[in-house]
């Protein structure tokens, strides 16, 4: 009679274990199977929905922008030419630039399903949308031509210069944006994840893991 029990004991085991795994795995049995299609749908529908006006906002830069204005003035030009100087100004002011992209820009293609589990989605061009220059701390610097008064064409380079500087802090923030640094992306991806973690949950898939691709030869895993 022992020796019967000990022979049964090992199947009774077995059995055992795998009606315990059953019931541990029988919950994820029942979860719905994502297919590519509707990857795509929940991740445009979650970015377009989080996009006032069609412009996801990701990130912002600090920079400081500046522009320098010159004005050369000839007395009789032709007939005398004589030289009065050269009026320049600079204008100089810290700012701050936001940016993101247009989720018109974030297309099917950019998203695909690796097996279950993997979703890789592929960044759009990131833009500048605003800029917004510090004016409470402008700096100006105005060196007037040897003939000529600060006073009259020093104050038309500075407005002349001020007028440029709006253009010329976008100009530097979309420059960061397409050069080496990274950063930008990241934080983009970072925002992107925040967002669809919580529409893959309530899809039933918390396990879901996300990628993007933020460069040619670089993925970023939030995660880990």
């Amino acid at each position: 009679m022992l020796r019967r029990f000990a022979r049964f004991t090992p199947i009774a085991l077995l059995l055992v274990a795998v009606f315990a795994a059953g019931l541990f795995l029988s919950p994820f049995a029942h979860l719905p199977r994502l297919s590519e299609e509707a990857v795509r749908q929940t991740v445009v529908a979650t970015i377009t929905r989080e996009a006032p006006a069609s412009f996801l906002v990701t990130g912002t830069l600090d920079l400081t922008a500046s522009v320098t204005m010159a004005s050369e003035k000839t007395l009789l030009p032709g007939i005398l030419n004589l030289d009065l100087g050269t009026t320049t100004a600079t204008v100089r002011a810290p700012g701050r630039a936001t940016y993101g992209f247009d989720v018109r820009a974030l297309r099917p293609e950019n998203i695909q399903l690796e097996g279950d589990s993997i979703v890789v989605v592929t960044l759009p061009a990131l833009q500048v949308l605003s800029v917004e220059p510090d004016l409470s701390r402008l700096d100006v610097q105005t060196r007037a031509g040897w003939a000529r008064l600060e006073s009259s064409s020093g104050r038309r380079m500075e407005q002349a210069a001020l007028a440029q500087l709006n253009a010329a802090m976008r100009r530097q923030a979309a420059m960061h944006l397409e050069g080496a640094s990274v950063q930008p992306r990241v934080n983009t991806a970072q925002a992107m994840e925040a967002m669809l973690r919580p529409a893959f949950t309530a899809l039933g898939h918390p396990g879901l893991r996300l990628r993007f691709q933020i460069a040619p030869s670089l993925v970023l895993n939030p995660e880990g």
